[in-house]
């Protein structure tokens, strides 16, 4: 399996490259009012609106706004953008190597494996699409 591998605060992410339809440099947000609080807002790919979602504010955690980077991921025929900082790269992994966590730690962290000496935690990103339903 490949991981696309970000940081948040000098942490390290992992997202499913299965489920990634590509990788952009953050663009112009059109703000939504009254959305969730981890909505940042609407964008305009290629004449596709997408729902820009703050990775930071989805995991309930301070955000510095160091935001380089949207990796916009695919579920069917929907499109999220995801705002993150800076992207590491692509890696390959066994996935026997990742350790499970227990659902009830993180609904949004379907485990962890070691990159580059660093715990990365690997995004179950469709709990994004999930939680996203009925938002705008």
């Amino acid at each position: 399996m490949q991981l696309i591998v970000f940081t948040k605060d000098s942490k390290y992410y992992g997202i499913r490259t299965e489920n990634v339809g590509e990788i952009i440099k953050s663009t112009k947000i059109f703000h939504v009012p009254q959305a969730q609080p981890w909505i940042e807002g609407l964008i305009n790919l290629r004449g596709t609106i997408v729902t820009l979602v703050n990775f930071s504010k989805f995991l309930k955690e301070d955000d510095n706004g160091l935001h380089e980077n949207i990796i916009v991921i695919m579920n069917d025929n929907q499109k999220i953008g995801i705002l993150v900082e800076q992207i590491i790269g692509v890696f390959s992994v066994d996935s026997d190597e990742i350790q499970a966590l227990d659902k009830k730690t993180n609904d949004n962290i379907e485990g962890i494996i070691s990159i580059h000496d660093k715990l990365t935690n690997i995004i179950d990103v469709m709990t994004i699409f999930t939680e996203n339903e009925g938002s705008i």
